[in-house]
């Protein structure tokens, strides 16, 4: 049975998807390991009740990635009795013959149970009889073993994940639509069938994958070109003159955040960078990193360097830091924040992934929610990817996607919720016409809103090119001029990051009350203009000042719309111009067949006749 990705989950209004292409854009430069994603673990998103089923768990990945989760934390489990990866915690019986009643067709987990034999055997019961395993018939007519507390069919393996994101990729590879995917897999070996509630074995020798059947082979030949590995990264870091730097400026990655050498022939080189988004979206047009999480010790005989090839070492895209907080959901612990930092070595934040969301215990669903967004805010504006971990409420996203939606919505760090508010705007009679640049807002904790540009406020400056260092104009202007007020040694600028936004903000709460004010009436004391706008073209937010054009050349809600009708017209006139060439080169042929005959019997005519 095959599954493909299924993206009739997005649900997204235009403010929301105005708000991931604005937050990838203005980061698209940031080196990837210094960029925020929401993670979620596919064992509590997907399998938190315990069922295993392909057509469902295919459902539940496409759901995930279709509302923005980037980096999918897996759990697979190796069975050495079939020789091949699960998701399912325990070995699933080979089953040559099985027998299901006929009752079982309209069995569900929670009805009737048939019995199920089979025919597996081990060397040292080779005379035994067979465990007795007790299963059921799904709604699509696949065996599901009940074995302990789980619920598997025999078919949910890697390239079930592996087919929804080839789908994925192959559906989102516009410029609109880009984003990097990362994968963390957890390695286990699968708990045996008679004993499903017991640990596994230590398995050692030939019982370890060996060849192809290493899950780094694996997931390298079903993704093939999309994964950026860790022999493209180290090619690229040995030569950025060759690499990094031989895209357009736009592409090339902020150089503040990392080191840099230089040799004798003037080739610079990096130990420790990463390229940006944009350079492995756009200009390499891969899709997918792919790290080593943690490993069982029943697998420590487990070659980790044999995939190297695909598969990064564990601990090299995740730096995790525990957090915690309190019941409404402020962060008491685990902020990469530090106020006495001017650069990156001092705050490095470098593949900062939080160890869960903290989730409060006995509130309502909406209070409970709120506080879970409110930390996920907070571990965001501290560097940090939050990571879900639990099943929310007891509903896994292939059926109830809403609360999961939510979650990785909250993890946006730069836009106020419901904003920015122009976002609906098509243009002609109508509102907002005027609410195109961006101010961030004091009283809201410092996320923005979109607002008139006409209106006169500070402007936010960069101190030379340090990530976190800013200082706040002297003088009130308009945005179409309010760059020229920055001090000298800056420049008007926009956080990048979930960071460098709280670095701002921070900086701007320790102003004196003259300056800077959050519970001022005076909106010139509340607000700040960054450097971003939509005055070109209405939800296609860029930085760059008053005069900055839109890299799409048209609106973002119809550019998807507009490529294929201008696909398809193209297509038209092509072939309108290619019959019409071919009706002119043989009208033309029979004229100057008829006038070449002509002159030779003496005619007038135009050319010389062959």
């Amino acid at each position: 049975m095959s599954v493909t990705y299924d993206s009739s989950a997005t649900l997204l209004n235009a403010t929301w998807v105005a708000v991931l292409l604005s937050e990838r854009d203005v980061a698209g430069q940031i080196p990837l390991n210094f960029v925020t994603n929401p993670a979620v673990s596919l064992s509590a998103a997907c399998f938190g009740n315990g069922v295993y089923d392909k057509e469902n768990a295919a459902q539940c990945f496409s759901n995930l990635l279709a509302i923005g989760y980037r980096r999918l934390v897996v759990d697979v489990y190796w069975s050495p009795t079939r020789r091949t990866w699960s998701f399912c915690p325990v070995n699933v019986p080979v089953k040559p013959d099985v027998t299901v009643s006929s009752e079982t067709s309209t069995m569900s987990t929670s009805s009737e149970t048939s019995t199920v034999t089979t025919a597996e055997t081990t060397s040292t019961a080779a005379t035994a009889d067979p465990p007795t395993i007790t299963g059921y018939e799904d709604s699509h007519g696949y065996t599901v073993y009940e074995l302990g507390q789980y619920k598997c069919t025999d078919d949910l393996d890697p390239y079930t994940l592996a087919e929804v994101l080839v789908g994925y990729f192959r559906d989102t590879n516009s410029q609109l639509t880009v984003y990097t995917s990362y994968l963390v897999l957890n390695l286990h070996v699968a708990a045996s069938e008679t004993a499903p509630d017991e640990p596994a074995s230590a398995i050692t020798g030939d019982d370890l994958p060996l060849g192809s059947e290493r899950v780094g082979a694996l997931l390298g030949t079903a993704l093939g070109d999309f994964i950026y590995s860790p022999a493209q990264l180290a090619t690229d870091r040995r030569n950025l003159n060759d690499s990094w730097y031989r895209v357009e400026q736009s592409y090339m990655p902020i150089t503040e955040y990392y080191t840099i050498h230089e040799n004798e022939a003037g080739e610079q080189s990096t130990p420790d960078g990463w390229p940006s988004s944009k350079y492995i979206q756009l200009a390499k047009r891969d899709r997918v990193l792919i790290e080593y999480g943690t490993v069982d010790p029943q697998l420590a005989d487990y070659d980790l360097t044999a995939d190297g090839n695909s598969i990064f070492p564990p601990g090299y895209l995740s730096a995790t830091s525990k957090v915690d907080a309190t019941s409404n959901g402020t962060l008491t612990s685990g902020c990469l924040y530090n106020p006495g930092a001017t650069d990156v070595a001092k705050a490095n934040s470098s593949w900062g992934i939080s160890d869960g969301i903290p989730v409060p215990v006995g509130l309502s669903t909406d209070d409970t929610m709120g506080s879970i967004s409110n930390a996920i805010s907070d571990i965001t504006a501290c560097g940090l990817s939050p990571t879900l971990n639990t099943t929310l409420f007891g509903s896994t996203a292939d059926t109830q996607i809403e609360h999961y939606r939510n979650v990785s919505l909250s993890s946006s760090w730069a836009w106020a919720i419901g904003e920015p508010h122009d976002a609906n705007y098509g243009g002609g009679d109508g509102d907002p016409k005027y609410d195109r640049c961006a101010i961030m807002d004091l009283t809201l904790e410092g996320h923005w809103r979109s607002t008139n540009c006409t209106e006169q406020r500070r402007a936010a400056c960069r101190i030379g090119n340090s990530p976190f260092s800013w200082v706040l104009s002297d003088t009130f202007a308009y945005f179409s001029n309010v760059s020229d007020t920055c001090p000298e040694g800056s420049s008007f600028a926009v956080p990048r990051t979930g960071l460098e936004n709280k670095y701002l903000y921070r900086h701007l709460l320790s102003l004196p009350e003259s300056k800077i004010d959050p519970g001022s009436s005076n909106a010139l004391l509340r607000e700040i203009y960054v450097d971003f706008n939509s005055i070109d073209v209405t939800s296609c937010w860029v930085s760059g000042g008053y005069g900055a054009t839109c890299p799409y050349a048209s609106d973002p809600q119809q550019l998807e719309r507009k490529t294929v009708l201008v696909a398809a017209v193209a297509g038209i006139i092509i072939l309108v111009i290619a019959a019409l060439t071919f009706f002119v080169k043989c009208n033309a042929n029979r004229r100057n067949s008829r006038r070449r005959k002509r002159a030779i019997d003496g005619w007038e005519y135009e050319g010389v006749p062959s």
